[in-house]
């Protein structure tokens, strides 16, 4: 994610955000996308591709809150709608936010699977997007390969894929 750039959060239907997002980055400014995260798929064994944030759209554009709030409201869509999400009236992320994103998310806005070890049924993660996290996972479900971390990103626990080994010592 861009620095310079002020970062909106739209919310679609779940089944809808690759729509929205062709439709709102057809705009001059603007540059809409729907974040995507690397999971283990158990049946087929293998790393698929799913949406991060079901229902949610980030809108990296320089436009202020004044002009986004003009721009969104002559955004007719057939079949679909998307609201913006805000907090006392302002864009909902907040640079925290923002900065997690910066550092999870690869130039293709994919959440890259991590890899790790257990010991004594901590997790440890060795290469990856969660390098230097490890105090941030709370719980690893091995039989999905997923790590809960004790982060909070739209009101919703980042559960992430992690690739690990055991080892028992």
């Amino acid at each position: 994610m861009e620095q310079a750039s002020n970062c909106y959060v739209l919310m679609t239907a779940s089944s809808k955000e690759e729509e929205v997002c062709r439709f709102l980055n057809e705009n001059e400014g603007i540059d809409a996308f729907s974040p995507k995260m690397e999971f283990y798929h158990r049946v087929a064994d293998e790393i698929r591709l799913k949406t991060l944030f079901p229902g949610y759209i980030f809108v990296l554009t320089t436009l202020n809150q004044k002009e986004v709030d003009e721009r969104f409201r002559h955004f007719p869509l057939k079949n679909t709608s998307f609201k913006e999400l805000k907090y006392e009236g302002v864009s909902a992320l907040k640079p925290e936010e923002k900065q997690i994103l910066r550092m999870l998310l690869d130039e293709k806005r994919i959440l890259r699977m991590s890899k790790g070890i257990l010991l004594n049924k901590k997790l440890h993660v060795l290469e990856g997007p969660l390098t230097g996290m490890d105090e941030y996972i709370i719980k690893y479900d091995k039989h999905n390969r997923l790590a809960t971390l004790n982060l909070t990103f739209l009101d919703q626990r980042w559960v992430v894929g992690v690739l690990c080994k055991e080892n028992d010592r």
